[in-house]
């Protein structure tokens, strides 16, 4: 997620403060390179009223990696308010099961499977897509005259590490934390509605939509009404930008911006596996870009203003196209390791500045943002969670800028070719799963000629 341009947006574990009693079903525990099973499928059915009206089902198929005598499920819209998502009913192997709503955004299902067992799991859920000016978000879960952004709008299975990670959602930060996953989605849309999904979709019948994907994060979608569309192509990927007639020139910029950054990550990275990325200019809140995969959202108002700030304005598609490689593919724990993240693409955003000669100009906002975001919140750190800045205190200048400057000094005690070596590396490791910033520190040090031990402790503090 790209901050907005004037602010924000960590590695002390998950802290006995963090969750309430409410929670004590749920047990977070340390992230290292989990993966849930060989293989978790989605099969998902969803319809969208006019007046923002949702509900569907969703059958998950998977094999169980320990004896699970319940399974938790996150339905992250319904912070802070329940009925924008809710199960209505849950369903093992064909038979109606009992389950519990723990809190608005966590529930847990009778499941009764062992380990090495596969299962199928159907839960009926329905709710309400807000109005974008009633939202109590980013604006990923709202709806405006022209898009409707449908962003975790099904229950998703919370990962397993030897115990269920879940975690409040904060009202700052990405709540997301996901065992990538196999999709397919069919969706029934209002009249004169058009649907932008992660993964590939297609129109079946009028109103009626497929989507799929493989290896997914998770699958969002966009719902547009009045948008134009260009196209351009960066290493096999085909790039998509909507947005609505009067911001045509910003989203031709943006299309640039995004294959020219594809480009540049696909030569330090490998290309990615993608076959389409989409980005779409709709409504947003306290965020200038949110990241999906295959699909970017960006915020319209800096369409609107384009081109006023030609420094922000491609950061954001730098940004969120990075992303593409460190969450969509690689994934991490965003709550308790935003670090891993959001730092990472945020140096790897800076090297499209750098293949357009403007190192200088980016270090210096990575310093200026860092200086500001330690004025502004003096206890937290790089590493720190995302509970450790009340308000979003800091969060941007601490974790993104921080971080990247972190990374920075990294890159220039190792030299480029290990430098890159390293993360090439640390994504063929840990593509399709979750990593730890633990792993992302030993991919380094592995490839390293030189110690980095006082550059991670100097920085990280570890």
């Amino acid at each position: 997620m790209a901050p907005p341009a004037a602010g924000p947006r960590g590695s002390s574990r998950r802290g006995p403060h963090v969750l309430s009693v409410l929670w004590a079903v749920v047990l977070a525990t340390a992230l290292s390179g989990t993966s849930l099973a060989a293989s978790v499928r989605y099969e998902l059915a969803i319809s969208v009223g006019a007046g923002g009206e949702i509900w569907g089902e969703a059958t998950v198929r998977g094999v169980a990696p320990a004896d699970w005598p319940e399974a938790v499920f996150r339905l992250y819209p319904a912070a802070p308010r329940g009925d924008r998502l809710a199960l209505r009913g849950a369903w093992v192997e064909g038979q109606e099961v009992s389950w519990e709503c723990i809190e608005p955004t966590t529930a847990t299902v009778a499941i009764s499977t062992g380990a090495g067992e596969e299962f199928t799991v159907a839960l009926a859920f329905a709710g309400t897509v807000p109005e974008f000016s009633s939202t109590d978000g980013y604006g990923a879960y709202a709806r405006s005259a022209h898009a409707i952004v449908l962003s975790q709008a099904y229950p998703i299975l919370a990962p397993w590490d030897g115990g269920w990670i879940a975690y409040p959602v904060f009202p700052w930060g990405d709540p997301l934390v996901a065992e990538a996953a196999d999709y397919t989605l069919d969706l029934a849309v209002p009249d004169g509605w058009t649907v932008v999904a992660g993964g590939t979709e297609v129109e079946i019948a009028p109103g009626r939509y497929r989507a799929e994907g493989e290896s997914l994060r998770e699958m969002a979608v966009v719902l547009l009404h009045g948008y134009e569309l260009q196209t351009a192509s960066a290493n096999g990927v085909e790039v998509h930008s909507y947005s609505r007639p009067e911001h045509a020139e910003a989203s031709r910029a943006a299309l640039e911006i995004t294959v020219a950054a594809l480009d540049v990550f696909a030569r330090h990275f490998g290309p990615l596996s993608l076959s389409e990325l989409d980005v779409v200019a709709v409504p947003l809140r306290g965020a200038a870009g949110i990241e999906y995969p295959g699909l970017i959202l960006a915020g319209e108002g800096y369409y609107s203003r384009y081109p006023s700030d030609p420094l922000f304005f491609p950061m954001i598609f730098a940004h969120e196209a990075a992303h593409q490689w460190w969450y969509a593919e690689v994934g991490s724990d965003q709550v308790a390791e935003p670090w891993a993240d959001e730092a990472l693409a945020t140096y790897t955003s800076g090297l499209y500045f750098e293949s357009e000669g403007r190192s200088a100009e980016i270090l210096r906002y990575w310093e200026s943002g860092y200086a500001q975001g330690r004025a502004r919140n003096r206890t937290a750190g790089i590493t720190s969670p995302v509970w450790e800045f009340p308000n979003g205190d800091g969060y941007g200048g601490i974790v993104y800028s921080g971080g990247a400057l972190f990374f920075h000094a990294v890159r220039e005690r190792m030299g480029d070719d290990a430098f890159f070596r390293a993360l090439r590396r640390y994504r063929e490791e840990f593509r399709g799963r979750i990593a730890s910033g633990a792993d992302l520190l030993a991919a380094l040090a592995a490839e390293s000629p030189y110690p980095l031990a006082d550059l991670i402790a100097d920085w990280l503090g570890l």
